[in-house]
């Protein structure tokens, strides 16, 4: 029994002369989380906004990475065109006459479901006129309504004429006319008139179209546009400064000035408001013609109404007058010129005074001098 409990001491011995350790060193450490600054958070995709797609529409100027763009921002969750989105691609493609890629836009118009607006086809129809494809013109008119949803306005209508008259389109303005008629659309107005009148006033070519409104007469030029306006006054569309214009024009381009002059006086006693360029398109055409002694009965009805002709004319009508020899008829002229705060270019001035010393009426070159002076025409040099 000695034996082994020497034995038992003696391996007790041996295993407690080994270093403890702790069970606890086994184990993984934990490390400490970093801190939360050094955490990047996760960045979210950015919306593109119709706004900014607008944006990068317009200032892209390959028209190919536009249409691209206006592609790929529709794959966007929760986008869909508008009616901005789709007018600025469009313009962009039409400038750059891509017009399979606006036709092919169109077509997708035709199944959206926001509210467009008929000035983008108004733009396409001035594209389609600049670029000579006059049956696309009316083509757009007639998208407006399945697109737009809403039957072509007034403007819509004008805009149409205007392009088809402008281009002398006869046979598609016929037609045009015809498809308003049916379709109760081409009603009497001031705005209609304008266009025809001014048409009528340019050329003669449109007898046939006329007669399809109202089932008017044969008309010719200015004679038949001056019926027209008789034709105004009983659909009571009263003439507004435009077809008046528009008709004065016409007069002085055929060289008749006394129907013009008698169109003055007979349309302002008719209580038709005239403006300054009414009496300017008539009196340019009077200098032009040398008819000086009806200038100035016209300069005197120009001054009493209120209206001062303009800068140009004025000095026109001046020295016209010093060179046909009416150098008395020039100071007149001037003095009631110099009332509305008219004020003549040196070289007129210069004209003057040298004309009125060539006939010996010094009084008036001094009277002259006197009113330079009061005026104080800064760009007057004495003789």
């Amino acid at each position: 029994m000695n034996s082994v409990k020497v034995v038992i001491c003696h391996k007790h011995r041996s295993f407690s002369s080994l270093p403890w350790i702790s069970p606890l060193h086994f184990l993984t450490p934990k490390l400490d989380p970093p801190p939360k600054t050094l955490l990047e958070p996760r960045r979210k995709p950015k919306f593109i906004s119709h706004e900014t797609a607008i944006n990068l529409i317009k200032h892209e100027r390959d028209p190919q990475h536009a249409l691209e763009i206006f592609n790929l921002v529709v794959e966007q969750k929760g986008f869909n065109h508008n009616h901005a989105t789709y007018s600025t691609i469009i313009d962009k493609l039409a400038r750059a006459k891509k017009f399979q890629a606006v036709d092919a836009l169109l077509r997708q118009m035709m199944y959206e479901t926001c509210k467009f607006h008929e000035s983008l086809f108004l733009n396409l129809m001035k594209y389609f006129a600049k670029s000579s494809e006059f049956e696309r013109v009316v083509e757009m008119f007639n998208k407006i309504q399945p697109i737009v949803r809403e039957k072509p306005s007034l403007k819509a209508i004008s805009t149409c004429l205007n392009l088809l008259v402008e281009s002398k389109q006869v046979d598609l303005l016929r037609g045009f006319l015809l498809d308003l008629k049916k379709d109760h659309m081409l009603k009497p107005n001031t705005c209609i008139f304008n266009i025809f009148i001014k048409y009528h006033c340019k050329s003669g070519d449109l007898e046939s179209a006329f007669a399809v409104v109202k089932e008017m007469k044969k008309f010719g030029r200015i004679d038949e546009a001056m019926a027209l306006l008789e034709e105004m006054k009983e659909t009571k569309c009263k003439a507004d400064i435009v077809t008046v214009n528009v008709l004065l024009r016409g007069f002085c381009g055929e060289g008749r000035t006394e129907e013009a002059l008698g169109m003055l006086n007979r349309l302002s006693s008719e209580g038709i408001y005239l403006n300054k360029a009414s009496y300017r398109i008539v009196l340019n055409s009077l200098c032009q013609k040398g008819d000086l002694d009806k200038a100035l009965e016209l300069l005197g009805l120009t001054l009493s109404r209120g209206f001062l002709p303009h800068h140009a004319t004025s000095n026109e009508l001046l020295v016209g007058l010093c060179k046909a020899g009416m150098a008395d008829d020039a100071v007149v002229a001037l003095y009631g010129l110099a009332e509305m705060g008219f004020k003549p270019e040196q070289d007129c001035w210069a004209l003057l005074v040298e004309f009125v010393c060539r006939e010996r009426k010094l009084l008036l070159a001094f009277e002259l001098l006197d009113e330079l002076t009061a005026n104080e025409c800064e760009d007057f040099v004495p003789l």
